[in-house]
């Protein structure tokens, strides 16, 4: 008898943890929504303005040409898809403000929404519910092993941030 108690017990321990131990931050469309993300996965931000599913699909380095290089060596360029999911209409680069982490040490984001280089246009427009923008995010930053882009703060919802390593740049 005691036996058959000590295994009932410990199979009810087993399926409580699994059933509390699942993870509630990726919705059943595998898009998370809170956490660390890798390049190519998509997290929904949620703001006052509405939400957004967002998705960093490559990132590189550039130094830019004559008369746009950068201040701090390098520009960190993370190519992203953003898709609205708000019913008012938005502007995305007052929306979503983007960071870099350079090895845990913010460097704000220093590059104007819709500025122009020779290896792309910094990230802006407007949004509609269902529109989607794929475009550049610059970051005037140092070369490093370790970034982290995060996108949400204190005041927001949630927030979203990748992780990256110089091994997954371009």
């Amino acid at each position: 008898m005691k036996k058959f108690s000590f295994w009932s017990v410990l199979i009810l321990l087993v399926l409580l943890l699994s059933a509390c131990g699942g993870s509630s931050e990726t919705g059943g469309d595998g898009i998370s929504e809170d956490g660390t993300l890798t390049i190519g996965e998509t997290g929904l931000f949620k703001t006052t303005s509405g939400d957004f599913e967002v998705t960093i699909n490559s990132v590189k380095y550039e130094t830019g040409e004559d008369g746009e290089k950068a201040l701090r060596g390098t520009y960190v360029v993370a190519n992203a898809t953003v898709t609205s999911r708000s019913s008012q209409a938005v502007t995305v680069d007052k929306t979503l403000p983007f960071k870099i982490f350079v090895d845990d040490v913010v460097n704000w984001n220093n590059v104007t929404p819709g500025k122009e280089f020779s290896f792309g246009t910094q990230i802006s427009g407007e949004m509609k519910e269902g529109d989607s923008i794929t475009g550049e995010i610059i970051f005037d930053a140092r070369e490093s092993e370790t970034y982290t882009i995060l996108l949400g703060g204190k005041t927001d919802p949630n927030k979203l941030e990748w992780s990256l390593t110089s091994d997954d740049f371009q």
